[in-house]
């Protein structure tokens, strides 16, 4: 399997419910014996092995060997998992946790969820304490033939940030996906245990900041912008100009055009898998598509525009190749989009702390809520907290007010009926109108108000930039 998706593949689209449970188990501790080596507890003790895990290719393991063996089906997929289980396998303890997990994965994913997961922890834990910088996530995916177990690897970039919530102080990493397969990550961040902290995933932090954010900046796209991007750019932009060098704002609004035609014109592509195309442009690059992209599209719009249904049209690929043009010549564009990632993925972490402060609070409990609707549900509850609070958040208000009324309730209806309830409460037309120049206030009172708390949030160790996501490099 290729370390990175082309920039455009013929993948056929499959629906799946995806199942990710919250780590609530103690089957995967560390504990510290007398002479101070790290163990790993998970049915059998695991002790750190620094010298059997320095042979073992983690970037191998985690960005070719673990994804083919994830995806591969029939007689192939036990080819892969001999490779990955000869690799991972010199690490004694990696190739333990790798064997219960294929046996528990062969049996049933669904039943043995928690434990697969605790699994997935330990791993994480072992390399944590090895000082090795890769990861894994779990998924049990639901579909008509039953549960299937879904890895995905990360790299850590940064992992010795803090968030201080009141007077609690807990660990935040960054992490950017390594693996190629087409599992997506649901959310930008995520607290699976106030212990493991606050972890930000890079690659749909950039998907937001580029795709949703960067169009918004150029005022004269306010009429081409859909209905939320107009109602919210206003405070949006003016909280940009706070965080952006004058130069920077000015690179990403000479720009912002070409980024919204880029993706209409893959959003174009796309609307032709109701006609019978699969065709797919995996991702638009940060700084548009290569010349070698661009003499591939070419390639298949020639002579198809008389198609009923093209993989892509002569219009979309003159898009591609004109403000791919444009947006090259544009100095400063990647150093101006690692500071916009960044400041996202600062709002980001402002959210994830409020949540790991609750978790570490109340635990499986109930979060209390004052005036929250009777059908509210526990997780509701705990959004509605981490959302109340990041609007409370100098400086990135308008901003994650943005992304939560953007939250599509056929997909997570107990989150968006939330934001909608919240947001509601802060100002007449919530939701559907644009935020007034007091939000933060509104928001302090408003949490005060539903949760009888309103705690600072700080954020130590974060850079200022952050590298633009893989994702949107060109090959």
């Amino acid at each position: 399997m290729a370390r990175s998706l082309p920039p455009f593949s013929l993948v056929p689209l499959i629906a799946a419910l995806v199942v990710s449970v919250g780590f609530t188990t103690s089957l995967a501790l560390w504990w510290e014996r007398p002479d101070g080596v790290p163990e790993i507890r998970d049915g059998a003790m695991l002790v750190l092995d620094r010298e059997a895990l320095a042979q073992v290719d983690l970037e191998k393991v985690h960005t070719e060997l673990v994804p083919n063996w994830v995806v591969a089906v029939g007689g192939v997929k036990q080819l892969h998992w001999d490779r990955l289980s000869r690799e991972a396998g010199r690490d004694k303890n990696l190739g333990a946790l790798l064997d219960r997990m294929a046996l528990l994965m062969d049996a049933d994913p669904v039943l043995n969820a928690m434990e697969l997961l605790a699994l997935v922890r330990a791993w994480n834990d072992y390399l944590e304490k090895g000082g090795h910088p890769w990861r894994l996530a779990g998924e049990v995916v639901v579909g008509e033939g039953g549960g299937t177990w879904r890895l995905k690897s990360y790299r850590v970039l940064m992992e010795d940030g803090r968030v201080t919530v009141g007077e609690r102080t807990f660990g935040a990493s960054v992490r950017r996906r390594v693996d190629a397969t087409s599992l997506v990550d649901g959310w930008m961040g995520h607290v699976h245990s106030h212990e493991e902290g606050v972890v930000i995933l890079l690659d749909r932090v950039t998907s937001f900041a580029l795709d949703r954010v960067w169009p918004m900046l150029d005022p004269v796209l306010d009429g081409e912008l859909d209905a939320l991007q107009q109602t919210f750019a206003p405070a949006v932009r003016a909280e940009v100009a706070e965080v952006l060098s004058p130069e920077a704002l000015t690179a990403l609004r000479n720009t912002a055009e070409d980024r919204m035609w880029l993706i209409r014109a893959a959003a174009s592509v796309h609307s032709r898998h109701r006609c019978g195309s699969q065709f797919l442009i995996s991702r638009v690059p940060w700084n548009g598509m290569s010349p070698r992209d661009q003499a591939t599209l070419q390639q298949y719009a020639a002579g198809k525009d008389d198609h009923p249904c093209p993989d892509v049209t002569q219009a979309e690929a003159l898009v591609f190749m004109t403000r791919s043009h444009h947006l090259r010549r544009e100095p400063g564009v990647r150093e101006a989009l690692g500071r916009l990632v960044a400041w996202v993925a600062s709002a980001v972490a402002v959210h994830e702390a409020r949540h790991a402060a609750d978790v570490a609070e109340v635990g499986d409990g109930q979060l209390p809520c004052l005036g929250c609707p009777d059908d509210t549900t526990r997780v509701a509850v705990l959004e509605g907290s981490a959302y109340v609070a990041s609007f409370a958040h100098a400086g990135s208000a308008a901003v994650s007010l943005f992304q939560a009324c953007g939250l599509d309730p056929e997909v997570v209806p107990d989150r968006a009926a939330i934001v909608r309830f919240v947001a509601d409460s802060l100002y007449p037309g919530g939701c559907d109108a644009a935020p007034p120049d007091d939000l933060v206030q509104r928001a302090q009172v408003l949490e005060r108000r539903m949760f009888s708390r309103t705690a600072p949030i700080e954020l130590g160790g974060f850079p200022a930039s952050l590298p633009v996501s893989s994702e949107y490099l060109s090959p």
